[in-house]
């Protein structure tokens, strides 16, 4: 088996600055699949920036948002069009309120239309803090992108491992991340086809520099990988210390995903971006 590799960048349509990092690191860098925010400020930048791309150079796919962030519907689940309350909170919510679920639903069903309307074609899906992932969400999730024609779904797992052995700090946030999503894929029965054999980038959401970008290569299994990041390129973004940046868009992640010392990795190792 050969050694192939998606990389990946989040919240494509959140700012000008994001979508600036998302297009020159796909023109100059690695970059080759984005995920769209369709309510964020910038969306319809992004879905023009897109077209503009090098022809098959940037697959973009739905970044679906169902926390933190801004609905497309006015309804139970989003009071005024905005999603109440920090990931864990939302969960909770999802997963207690079975009334709910329909509202889940039509704003899922909104979010996918609204994609499709900005004249792109479907390729993956993922959400903001992964939260498609709770076992009332993906279902759903697995059925409408069959429908909708998206060929991929994330789902984090399997990067623990060089995590800690990059940089154990801070223990135990990787640890209990870690935890969390392995407890959720197994609730969800293994690992759906649609699904990569491996997603990172979780564990060091907005920090994921150079070096750690490297690290991941060393250790490369067989099969195929998904990695992804938040680029940006505000020179404000950059994170304090060991903590990213409350959104964590990170100038970090934009410039290891032009660095000329990860394309030179790639070719030497012999991996394929897909």
């Amino acid at each position: 088996m050969s050694r192939r590799l998606i990389l990946t960048a989040d919240d494509f349509g959140h700012s000008p600055a994001v979508n600036e990092a998302v297009l020159a690191a796909c023109r100059e860098g690695v970059l080759r699949h984005a995920s769209l925010m369709v309510a964020g400020d910038a969306a319809e930048e992004a879905a023009r920036l897109a077209r503009s791309a090098p022809p098959g150079r940037l697959s973009v796919g739905l970044h679906l948002v169902l926390c933190c962030g801004r609905a497309l519907r006015d309804s139970p689940l989003a009071p005024g069009g905005a999603f109440p309350g920090s990931p864990a909170a939302c969960g909770l919510r999802y997963f207690l309120r079975q009334d709910l679920e329909p509202a889940l639903e039509a704003e899922l069903r909104a979010q996918f239309e609204r994609f499709l309307s900005l004249g792109l074609p479907p390729s993956h899906v993922d959400s903001h803090a992964n939260i498609h992932v709770h076992p009332v969400l993906f279902p759903m999730l697995l059925r409408l992108a069959r429908e909708y024609g998206f060929k991929r779904v994330r789902l984090p797992g399997g990067e623990l491992s060089a995590a800690l052995s990059y940089d154990p700090r801070p223990f135990a946030s990787q640890l209990g991340q870690a935890f969390v999503f392995a407890g959720m894929e197994g609730a969800l029965g293994g690992r759906p086809a649609l699904c990569p054999d491996r997603t990172w980038g979780l564990l060091r959401s907005g920090l994921m520099e150079e070096g750690y970008l490297l690290h991941l290569l060393s250790r490369l299994p067989e099969g195929t990988t998904e990695i992804y990041f938040h680029p940006t390129t505000d020179r404000a973004s950059l994170p304090a210390g060991r903590r990213p940046t409350p959104a964590h868009h990170s100038r970090l992640d934009f410039e290891a995903l032009t660095s000329p010392r990860v394309a030179q990795v790639l070719r030497e190792r012999a991996i394929e971006l897909i």
